[in-house]
């Protein structure tokens, strides 16, 4: 088996991973798939190298969390939604979190716009709503949960032949194609809370609008709190998705 992991980061961005100390996505991404998928050759797309691929020489694809908004006119959008078409026309399962649910619902033809409330950290109360995936990407998974999260922006409406599976009381919280085995989260299960606790320290200056430093402060020490918790709750359907790609 063959995937491709797609970095929705910039070299930027993936350079501010590595000053906060922080693992970049796609070799998060990357790791995940060695352990539960150890037979499986993965190869990292990103968009600021000029590295070529037969794309339809992969079984999969997943997309990473990214930095931007998809609705700005710039090369790295391009590049990701130029990439995004190419394979969505070959009919594979795709992973997207995020920032790659972003990306395919925009390539996909429908709106992204920047959210009334953004979520930080987590996204709180998580309900499927639809139990078609409850003995499949689902299985094992609450019905209410909590998950990692850190987006600015959300999603309209979902494309043709997508079903919402989950939803909070922000936004929809991931959707899936059941004809072309496509999965797409506005959170983030592949990281950490206290990895985007680490994030936020380091960008802590976008933050000073939103919260007091005491508030701050309390929200990190939750998040690290939260995952010392979490006992592998918030992979579960990263890894049902990874183990049952055939």
């Amino acid at each position: 088996m063959k995937i491709l992991v797609v970095n929705g980061w910039t070299e930027d961005g993936d350079k501010d991973h590595q000053k906060a100390g922080c693992a970049l996505q796609k070799d998060i991404f990357n790791n995940l798939i060695k352990v539960l998928k150890p037979e499986a050759v993965v190869d990292n797309y990103n968009s600021y190298s000029s590295n070529k691929f037969i794309l339809d020489s992969y079984d999969a694809f997943m997309w990473t969390g990214g930095g931007g908004n998809i609705y700005d006119n710039n090369q790295h959008n391009k590049s990701q939604l130029s990439l995004c078409s190419k394979i969505l026309s070959l009919e594979k399962p795709i992973w997207g979190s995020c920032w790659g649910m972003q990306v395919i619902v925009t390539a996909l033809g429908q709106k992204v716009i920047k959210s009334n409330k953004p979520e930080f950290g987590i996204s709180k109360d998580i309900k499927i709503k639809n139990n078609f995936l409850n003995n499949s990407i689902y299985k094992n998974k609450e019905l209410t949960f909590d998950a990692p999260a850190h987006h600015y922006d959300i999603i309209v409406d979902i494309p043709y032949d997508f079903d919402v599976i989950a939803k909070n009381d922000n936004c929809i919280q991931s959707i899936f194609s059941r004809n072309r085995n496509i999965f797409c989260t506005q959170y983030h299960p592949e990281l950490g809370y206290d990895y985007i606790a680490d994030l936020m320290i380091f960008w802590k200056e976008n933050y000073k609008a939103i919260y007091s430093q005491v508030e701050f402060n309390k929200l990190i020490e939750f998040l690290r709190t939260k995952e010392l918790n979490d006992n592998g709750n918030r992979l579960i359907e990263l890894k049902n998705w990874i183990v049952n790609l055939n």
